[in-house]
């Protein structure tokens, strides 16, 4: 069997990274299996440790992908918007406390859908490390997005208010299809907006 080029490899790596992160945002870190990764990148099983020491490996890595591909989707909300902040971060509310993005959890913020097998992890493992980057990372992009003024919001206010949306986010799921879930998305979007 001919050996790949480092090009190639680095292309299979990438298409493992992104098809775990994808696939660990819609079913979970436990619900997935590392053949059904490889299977999704359109690889073999037996190539996984070529490219990865440990499925943790591969989470933390993934994890930090699914953080790092909602960066040009902050961007573009203010970039619609320009100066007008408070436009930017209505859209971003609404969007994000809607019921598409609700039900979209593989497309979805990985703050939201990673948080619960997270909170269960070994507190001092690399996946923990790489969620805790990749929140910080997303509190800084979102620090301009989410202030309506003309400054952007403190960290301190922008902690708040993503905390109040991924656990909106988080809890709105969990209730799918009782009409509390509704009302929670609601909720949190009239109390964001109204600020």
């Amino acid at each position: 069997m001919p050996r790949v080029s480092r090009q190639e490899a680095n292309q299979h790596r990438m298409e493992v990274v992104d098809a775990a992160s994808r696939l660990f945002l819609e079913h979970g870190i436990d619900g997935v299996s590392i053949p059904e990764v490889m299977a999704e990148a359109g690889l073999t099983h037996g190539g996984f440790y070529g490219h990865f020491s440990s499925k943790e490996a591969l989470v933390a890595e993934a994890c930090l992908k699914a953080f790092e591909d909602k960066r040009a989707t902050f961007e573009g909300f203010i970039e619609r918007h320009g100066a007008d902040r408070k436009a930017a971060r209505t859209e971003f509310i609404e969007r994000y406390t809607s019921k598409k993005h609700r039900d979209a959890i593989g497309a979805g913020c990985p703050a939201a859908a990673m948080s619960g097998d997270l909170a269960r992890d070994n507190p001092r493992g690399s996946v923990r490390a790489a969620f805790a980057t990749g929140m910080s990372t997303l509190v800084d992009r979102l620090a301009p997005l989410l202030s309506g003024k003309k400054k952007p919001a403190t960290r301190e206010e922008t902690l708040a208010q993503i905390a109040m949306l991924v656990g909106g986010l988080v809890l709105a799921r969990s209730t799918k299809g009782h009409p509390i879930s509704d009302e929670i998305l609601q909720s949190v979007r009239s109390s964001l907006i109204d600020k």
